[in-house]
């Protein structure tokens, strides 16, 4: 390494620049200067990193890891340049190769330090005329476990902006779970706990709401676990904490609610550890590309969502004549028959072994006729739990045991169609409608004004404005996750209105 007076320009890492320059960061600068550096320290093998901030200067000292003489030396000083671009067995969060040289526009100047075994080095970066540059300078920090140190003179118009308060409060955001004791994932696959401190004093996990109900949500997505939880709060919540935070390698990403809605969606909070989607985030990681992984796994989190929102009342279905009902549902079927696109969100049909009343039973049971125990409290030695009684509110013990299983009880093979559905509700929050994927169900709100009008103008005016929602749910699910092509969205919803008109 040579040491030079003279700073010299970035090199440009030309291909990778390319493809990625059109993404661009929807969070505030200030925030990007604390989660860029932070997703770096997950991907290597860090395993505390601190924020020290007095005066102007801010420096974020990474410690248990640090950077190789060819990584230091030939690549930091690359815009867009990254060791952990597209490896085969190398997914990670700080895989572009631009995001730590967001310290730049915070900053005057930069000092980089870190040590790894017996390599020590340090730089310096600086802005010249819109132009960013380097060199090489002797270091001096005298450590003598491996890191890596980011040292910044902050510009005035950030002296104010990034304090320990702030530094605190994009770490409980975006980290809530490492916060909490999760383990991150390395670029490797390695998985650790780390540690955040601010001016020495261990950054706490953000406050917890007392809640009235909480359920695991768990599915597998291409053989990789995904688990986390489901909050029902007991106040309502400030709206950037409702929804599920999917967490991928230790970062929130963003918060959805996978098309489920309710009366009591501002209550609702949680997470759900999703690493499998490292693959597939896109810009600066807030937000998700549309692939089958992130399809099957909002399918199955809606599923477990969608149980969990009516077990505490927050969706109602609206009764509606049976006739009514059984026309709409083979009219939409019949239509997306046509349609691959809409048929690929539908649900598949499925078949299940189901534990039914015997009418001749010798033990008495709570369970009326062909109603069904919920799965799990039937069968063992044990004493059944309390279950719903079709569909109602009531609670009742279920039979158990070798004797309930065969004298209360008998097992039938069922098949749930497939297909879409559509089931009235009633919304306060005034959405027309909306498709809920998990059980492949379109919601009608029977509160919304053209709804009401529609009813009142008779049954058949109803249908049809119901029919016509749950097209427009349907593409519009599907336009928003990447089945149906943006560009071809609108001569698509002319050939699906066009083949319903024609029904």
């Amino acid at each position: 390494m040579e040491f030079n007076e003279d700073f010299k320009p970035f090199e440009v890492d030309v291909p990778h620049l390319m493809e990625d320059i059109k993404e661009h960061y929807s969070i505030p600068i200030e925030d990007a200067v604390i989660v860029e550096n932070v997703d770096n320290c997950i991907d290597e093998n860090y395993n505390e990193i601190h924020f020290n901030i007095s005066g102007d200067i801010l420096e974020i000292l990474m410690i248990g890891d640090g950077i190789n003489k060819k990584t230091f030396e030939e690549i930091l000083p690359k815009i867009a340049a990254s060791t952990k671009y597209r490896d085969k067995e190398k997914y990670a969060l700080g895989r572009y190769g631009w995001g730590m040289k967001v310290i730049i526009y915070v900053s005057e100047y930069v000092l980089i330090e870190t040590k790894l075994g017996n390599y020590r080095a340090a730089q310096q970066w600086k802005m010249e005329k819109g132009y960013p540059k380097y060199r090489f300078v002797r270091p001096s920090k005298n450590l003598d476990k491996n890191f890596t140190s980011i040292k910044m003179v902050l510009k005035k118009e950030f002296l104010r902006i990034i304090t320990p308060e702030h530094i605190a409060q994009v770490l409980q955001d975006f980290y809530p779970t490492v916060l909490n004791g999760a383990p991150v994932r390395n670029k490797h696959g390695k998985k650790r706990k780390l540690k955040f401190f601010i001016n020495s004093k261990l950054v706490e996990p953000p406050l917890e709401f007392e809640f009235e109900k909480r359920e695991d949500i768990i599915a597998t997505v291409s053989g990789e676990k995904v688990t986390g939880k489901v909050f029902f709060t007991k106040q309502k919540l400030p709206e950037e904490k409702t929804g599920i935070a999917i967490i991928v390698h230790g970062r929130k990403i963003k918060r959805e609610f996978f098309s489920v809605y309710g009366s009591k969606n501002d209550r609702i909070t949680g997470y759900i550890h999703a690493d499998v989607l490292i693959k597939d985030l896109a810009g600066d990681k807030t937000n998700i590309k549309k692939t089958s992984r992130w399809r099957d796994l909002a399918k199955k989190v809606a599923s477990q969502l969608s149980q969990f929102m009516k077990e505490i009342g927050a969706i109602k279905e609206e009764e509606i004549p049976k006739k009514s009902m059984k026309h709409i549902h083979e009219e939409i079927n019949k239509l997306i028959k046509d349609f691959p696109e809409l048929i690929e969100i539908s649900t598949k049909p499925t078949k299940r072994e189901v534990l039914i009343q015997r009418k001749d039973g010798e033990i008495e049971t709570g369970l009326t006729e062909g109603s069904e125990p919920v799965p799990g409290t039937v069968g063992g030695d044990t004493e059944g739990g309390r279950v719903p009684i079709m569909g109602g509110d009531d609670k009742t013990l279920a039979p158990s045991g070798k004797i309930g299983d065969k004298k209360a009880i008998k097992r039938e093979r069922r098949t749930k169609r497939g297909g879409i559905e559509i089931k009235p509700y009633k919304d306060t929050e005034k959405r027309e409608a909306w498709y809920s994927p998990g059980e492949g169900v379109v919601m009608i709100n029977t509160e919304f004004p053209t709804y009401k009008k529609a009813d009142k103008m008779g049954s058949a005016s109803r249908d049809y404005h119901m029919l016509r929602c749950a097209i427009d749910a349907l593409l519009d699910y599907a336009r928003k996750n990447g089945i149906i092509n943006e560009n071809e969205f609108e001569k698509y919803k002319m050939e699906v209105l066009s083949k319903w008109g024609e029904i």
